[in-house]
């Protein structure tokens, strides 16, 4: 995770470090959620969109369970290809 760390903190800044540090229950529990659906690229996905792991955990569900529905079958495989689909979790 130290490579991840400084990916995060080489792109977002040093803020964004302490900013996960302070959610890390979010952050754990959003990223075992990932985990159960059957990722396995969960550290590059944290280190390229880091503040999506801090949103609520029952918010993030819900918005990770609409993108996959929106996405189909193969939503692993499409968001791997398309890592900017993840920016729908943001809205």
């Amino acid at each position: 995770m130290k490579n991840d760390l400084d990916k995060i903190k080489e792109i977002y800044g040093e803020s964004s470090i302490y900013e996960l540090q302070e959610n890390i229950e979010e952050l754990i529990s959003n990223m075992k959620y990932l985990s159960s659906l059957g990722f396995t690229d969960i550290y590059d996905i944290v280190s390229t969109h880091p503040y999506m792991f801090l949103i609520d955990e029952d918010d993030f569900k819900e918005k990770v369970d609409l993108l996959i529905k929106k996405l189909g079958v193969e939503y692993i495989e499409k968001l791997e290809e398309d890592t900017s689909l993840w920016e729908n979790v943001y809205e």
